[in-house]
């Protein structure tokens, strides 16, 4: 077909790719003398009545889709039928962009959180001008998102699984069992045969879920297999298959694989807003992954990853100092620690995952979750920042007490006070990442042992006086309730989790 003249104007140089529709091939429009895409409709080839009605259908279809006009939507230029020699198939005459195939970056397995969720917003916004013209995709799917070279989006194929249907009825599966779109990707009710706008949100989710796993929500032999699972089983959470999934990612790609349309998000909009949200979120680092394996090594990007280092050299620091020259040495390095931790937090804002707007669930019940893990860590950072400062001036007081009570040496209330200032610096540095699971991890170790501390402190300190029998309990309730409220999240979120 190299060579061919369309249409008597575009000439075929050569292919570009072949799908189940047919090929698509770059051209060169003879009248405008510039490059151009040209996708042959070959599965409409042939004669008889049904084949020239099924072009005609075709054709209408595609006048509908190319008024799209869309930064993020392939721009078709023309349409038309080829000739005999072609069984008269029509064909579609598009913009000719450079770059490649989403399908093509997923089989190499380089793709970031951040472009995931960047391009799944630009999907959506190409979803919103469609919708809002009253056309459906029906078959959002890796083969048709194509990256440029400057990596934007752009959506191929908007109503063609449709409009390319030789069997087509007005809404129905057909009885011949041609089915419009892709299984892997499919929602429920486009595999009973009645697609809407949220079935293309549904698709997107699907896409989402390959692009940050390296794998699909369901695994199925066949399309039968895949249709199934996509009628009766429950899609897992990203971050069962792949533990460096931030949380939010969970919420809103459960959110748009809900069975019931309804549960999704509202619109293509809504979605996009949410995955802004997330782009501005996540970590930048690649997911490296081979296929759709699970890697055995993957790079994960948290948040503290510029403060884990000089935090525990920090600690350490600390006790050493205090053990070597006393208590108010390792007191004063303990603060100059906590200042600078606390200026490398301001100039350099952590990457936490904040739940995107959109992503938040409509009802009342399904928003408590998440209302919840944050007022935990809220009062989690509240107790433990309460705890720090009641520990240390009660711990120094009752140091003293029990040397002059003698009933401590000197080198045993500095081994003391060394622990105490570890803990309070480890509670403290955990605060400060109370976002994080490592922080929560740190006020949990650090309030466990501050809360410890007075209970060895009975064979030491004189109760009968002083502020060890008043505040010392007091310290170290305060320490074994930030201790609870740090863990708490965690086991919060395991249950809440989708199975």
């Amino acid at each position: 077909m190299r060579e061919q003249l369309l249409g008597g104007r575009y000439r075929l140089v050569q292919q570009l790719g072949e799908g189940g529709m047919g090929q698509v091939w770059e051209a060169r429009d003879e009248s405008l003398c510039r490059p151009v895409a040209v996708k042959l409709i070959s599965l409409l080839a042939g004669g008889g009545s049904r084949g020239d009605e099924a072009r005609a259908r075709f054709l209408r279809e595609a006048r509908t889709t190319a008024r799209l006009q869309h930064p993020h939507i392939v721009t078709i230029h023309d349409l038309g039928e080829s000739g005999p020699e072609n069984g008269n198939a029509p064909f579609l005459v598009m913009e000719l962009i450079r770059g490649e195939g989403l399908d093509t970056k997923l089989a190499r397995g380089d793709v970031s959180l951040e472009e995931a969720a960047r391009w799944g917003a630009q999907v959506c916004e190409a979803l919103t001008e469609a919708h809002a013209a009253g056309v459906m995709h029906r078959d959002i799917k890796p083969s048709n998102v194509f990256i440029t070279h400057t990596g934007e989006v752009k959506v191929l194929d908007f109503g063609i699984a449709k409009a390319a249907d030789p069997y087509a009825t007005a809404t129905r599966l057909t009885q011949t069992g041609f089915i419009v779109g892709t299984p892997p990707y499919m929602a429920p009710e486009q595999a009973r045969g009645y697609p809407e706008p949220s079935s293309d949100l549904y698709a997107l989710g699907c896409l989402l879920f390959e692009l940050i796993t390296g794998r699909l929500p369901f695994q199925a032999p066949d399309s039968v297999g895949y249709l199934t699972a996509h009628l009766s089983q429950e899609p897992p959470a990203p971050s069962s298959v792949r533990s460096d999934i931030p949380g939010p990612w969970d919420s809103l790609v459960l959110r748009l694989l809900s069975k019931d349309p309804a549960e999704r998000y509202k619109s293509a909009a809504d979605a996009s807003r949410a995955l802004c949200q997330l782009d501005l979120a996540v970590p930048t680092k690649a997911l490296t992954r081979q296929g759709n394996a699970s890697p055995s090594s993957t790079t994960r990007s948290t948040s503290v990853g510029g403060l884990w280092l000089p935090g525990t050299v920090g600690l350490l620091t600390v006790v050493a100092t205090t053990v070597m020259f006393g208590v108010p040495a390792g007191g004063l390095l303990a603060t100059v620690c906590l200042i600078v931790l606390v200026f490398v937090r301001k100039l350099k804002p952590p990457q936490h995952h904040p739940t995107p707007e959109g992503s938040r669930i409509d009802s009342d019940k399904e928003s408590r979750p998440t209302d919840g893990r944050s007022t935990l860590r809220t009062a989690t950072a509240v107790t433990a920042s309460a705890t720090c400062f009641l520990t240390v001036p009660v711990w120094y007081a009752a140091t003293e007490e029990a040397l002059t009570a003698a009933r401590i040496t000197i080198g045993e209330g500095q081994v003391q006070m060394a622990l105490c200032d570890s803990l309070v610096v480890m509670l403290a540095i955990g605060v400060l990442l109370v976002r994080d699971a490592v922080g929560r991890r740190l006020i949990a170790v650090g309030g466990i042992g501050l809360a410890l501390l007075p209970g060895y402190s009975m064979f030491w300190t004189p109760w009968g006086m002083g502020v060890g029998r008043a505040l010392l309990p007091l310290a170290a309730v305060a320490a074994a309730l930030s201790a609870l409220l740090a863990v708490l999240p965690s086991v919060s979120a395991r249950r809440q989790r989708p199975l």
